[in-house]
C-alpha cells in the first residue's frame, strides 16, 4: 500500500514537470527583448526579475509556433517586435502584488495572470534598425488611451496607424488583444491554461 502511495504522490508532481517543458525561448532575428521588469523602466519603478534570474522571453510551446509565424510579414514590413514581457514566474507576481495589491494594475497571485501561464507577451513594433515606432501610450500606461479602441485625434493618427498595424499582425497569426492594453496579445481562452508556478530560466 506504501508504495502506490508514493507513485501516486510522484505522478502528482508531473503536471508541473510537463507545463515547465512546454515553455520555449523566443528567438528571431526580427525580435527585441526588452524585458521592462528586468529594469526599473516600469510602472512598479523595480527590477522583480533579477531575483529570479529571467532574462529571456519564455512562453507555452503554442504561442511560440505562433510568433514564428509573424517573421515573414515583419520582414515584408520591415520592421522588428519589440518584446516587453513574456512569461511571469508566480513568484514574481507575488512580489508584484505585495508592492501593488490593486487588481486595477496587478492580477492577483491566487487567481493568477495569463503571463503566468506563458499565454501572453507585451510586445510593440520597431523599424528595421530598431527605433521603437510612436504609439498612443507608453507600455504600462492606464488610461483610457492604452485602449486597443482609443479613438486618435488627427494629431495622433500616425501612433494609431503603428498600433492597428500590430493588432492586425497579432491576429493574424491567431492572438487576441487584451480590450484594455494595446500591447498585450494573448492565446485565445488563455485562462484555461495552467498556472507556471516556477520556472528556472537557466535551465
Amino acid at each position: 500500500m506504501k508504495s502506490i502511495l508514493a507513485g501516486v504522490v510522484w505522478l502528482a508532481c508531473i503536471p508541473s514537470i510537463a507545463q515547465t517543458l512546454s515553455l520555449k525561448e523566443v528567438k528571431g532575428e526580427v525580435f527585441i527583448f526588452d524585458l521592462k521588469y528586468n529594469s526599473t523602466d516600469n510602472f512598479l519603478k523595480k527590477n522583480v526579475y533579477q531575483p529570479f534570474n529571467l532574462t529571456q522571453c519564455w512562453v507555452l510551446d503554442v504561442l511560440e509556433k505562433k510568433l514564428q509565424l509573424l517573421i515573414p510579414s515583419l520582414q515584408k514590413e520591415k520592421l522588428k517586435l519589440v518584446f516587453w514581457d513574456c512569461y511571469r514566474p508566480l513568484e514574481v507576481q507575488k512580489a508584484m502584488w505585495k508592492l501593488v495589491s490593486d487588481t486595477r494594475y496587478v492580477a492577483d497571485p491566487k487567481v493568477g495572470s495569463n503571463h503566468n501561464r506563458g499565454a501572453a507577451i507585451d510586445v510593440a513594433l520597431a523599424d528595421e534598425k530598431g527605433t521603437l515606432l510612436s504609439f498612443p501610450t507608453p507600455f504600462d500606461d492606464f488610461s483610457p488611451k492604452a485602449s486597443p479602441q482609443y479613438p486618435c485625434s488627427k494629431e495622433e493618427r500616425a501612433q494609431c496607424k503603428n498600433r492597428d498595424l500590430l493588432i492586425e499582425l497579432m491576429k493574424g497569426v491567431g492572438l487576441e488583444v487584451f480590450p484594455t492594453e494595446w500591447w498585450h496579445f494573448q492565446l485565445p481562452k488563455a485562462e484555461t491554461h495552467p498556472v507556471i508556478k516556477n520556472f528556472e530560466s537557466t535551465k
